[in-house]
């Protein structure tokens, strides 16, 4: 037989073999992943009329993709009913010849949980309640209100995001917030809370008094016997003492003071005080040679500044310098010498504040008053105070309170041998001599802003000098 002849068959016998064990072998069809490539995708070439059309073919896949691990890809379900696995066509179509156009993309579908929309609930009730609305519709209204990143101004963000705080940590303001605390402490860090703890707050705004647990105000000895809180009022005061038959001076009559207190407030640690502002009235007895005499008393003033603050425990401790600067009137003893300074700490405390009749409050005052020059008398002095609020109601406080005076140097302006505590500094021959006395009174609270307190006093031991006893009444005026 010719050799091309044997070559042909060869070539038929082995065409006829090979074919359908490719086939045999070749995996069962994969449903496309993904949405479909760009209509740049390389065209698949069609196959030959002859060729078997067991394997259905998507012409845009790409030929040379590999056959996946885990087998054919299972269909999620689109709505709420669970799909039956897809089951493999039995025959399917031959595939065109030519080439197609991949179809147009589609957005990803979405599934309803409660259901498919209807057009009332996406219109405003314009289309029937019952026509449901198609998921492309929906997906194209979020899409308009989408987050997108190309649109977003990178300054706007970053300050939206700073005021994107978790509610315990934004700041608490008069129904309580804290705007002092947080804005130092938002400033300096930890440095402003430390700041805060030295130079301290005002929580309830500017220059308003530190309303420290139900605390009342000393009234005797008003101008030295200091109240530890840091406080903003005016507060007129009234006081007439008796002069005693006795003294060789004035042999009787009186002496009275008519002005006021004022305080500021500045943190809940600082404040600054008036101590005494207003006038002096000298009434000597008939057979005195000094007469009937009014002027301006010295003026007293000075900052204070509470260093130690406790709720927990009912504490308050506070210090001060007073310049006492005698630029009253001459003839009622107001201008000895030139000035003297007074540092001085005042103490409060609260005791039994679970007893259910009441609660004991108690000030402590201390300082010493010296003089820059030898005109004016230097001396020590000492406050108690002791209140009792009734029934915890913050309203009536019967108190009782104790001063201390005692003279440690000689003045050399006035050759008498009295002095006249803290209402004249006559720079007299009495060092060495002091004075206690003791009064009962009590505070009256209409209000927290507006208060009324009065006390009787006498003395217990010591010279008495101008003091036979004393009248205090003062008003409070408190912001």
């Amino acid at each position: 037989m010719p050799r091309a002849v044997w070559v042909a068959a060869m070539v038929w016998v082995a065409t006829g073999v090979a074919i359908p064990a490719v086939s045999r072998a070749q995996p069962a069809p994969l449903e496309p992943v993904g949405p479909p490539p760009p209509s740049s995708t390389i065209p698949v070439e069609p196959l030959p009329p002859s060729a078997p059309t067991s394997t259905p073919v998507n012409p845009t896949r790409i030929p040379d993709r590999p056959p996946p691990l885990l087998g054919a890809p299972v269909s999620v379900p689109t709505g709420g009913a669970t799909r039956p696995p897809a089951q493999p066509a039995p025959s399917p179509p031959p595939v065109a010849a030519g080439f197609r156009d991949p179809p147009a993309e589609k957005p990803p579908q979405r599934a309803a949980v409660m259901g498919a929309p209807s057009g009332a609930t996406l219109s405003g009730g314009s289309a029937a309640p019952a026509a449901p609305v198609s998921a492309s519709v929906v997906d194209s209204a979020i899409s308009r209100t989408a987050y997108n990143p190309s649109t977003v101004d990178p300054v706007n963000e970053f300050l939206h995001k700073r005021s994107d705080l978790p509610a315990r940590d934004k700041p608490v303001g008069t129904d309580g917030i804290d705007f002092a605390k947080h804005s130092s402490a938002g400033k300096f860090g930890d440095w402003g809370d430390k700041l805060e703890g030295i130079i301290g707050t005002q929580p309830g705004g500017w220059f308003r008094s530190d309303m420290f647990g139900g605390f009342i105000s000393p009234v005797t000895n008003p101008f030295l016997a200091e109240d530890p809180r840091s406080l903003t009022e005016v507060r007129p005061i009234f006081i007439y003492q008796k002069i005693p038959d006795s003294q060789r001076d004035f042999q009787g009559g009186s002496v009275s003071f008519f002005g006021t207190q004022a305080r500021l407030a500045i943190t809940d640690r600082w404040s600054f005080v008036i101590n005494k502002l207003g006038g002096i009235y000298l009434n000597p007895g008939g057979s005195s040679a000094l007469g009937d005499e009014t002027g301006f008393a010295e003026l007293w003033l000075g900052p204070k500044f509470t260093f130690y603050r406790a709720e927990e425990t009912g504490s308050l401790v506070a210090g001060g310098l007073q310049f006492q600067i005698p630029v009253g009137s001459q003839n009622t003893f107001q201008d000895t010498g030139s000035l003297s300074l007074v540092p001085y700490i005042t103490y409060g405390q609260n005791f039994f504040r679970d007893f259910q009749y009441g609660s004991f409050n108690s000030i402590l005052s201390t300082g010493y008053a010296f003089s820059t020059t030898k005109a004016r008398s230097d001396y020590y002095w000492l406050s108690a105070h002791l209140d009792f609020d009734v029934l915890n109601a913050h309203r009536f406080y019967p108190l009782a309170e104790l001063n201390w005076f005692l003279y440690t140097t000689n003045g050399n302006t006035t050759p008498i041998g009295s002095e006249g505590r803290d209402l004249i500094n006559f720079g007299a021959q009495t060092k060495g001599t002091g004075l206690l006395t003791g009064a009962l009174g009590g505070r009256f609270k209409i209000s927290e802003c507006a208060q009324l307190g009065g006390a009787f006093e006498i003395p217990l031991a010591g010279k008495r000098d101008l003091f036979r006893y004393r009248f205090t009444v003062d008003f409070i005026l408190r912001y």
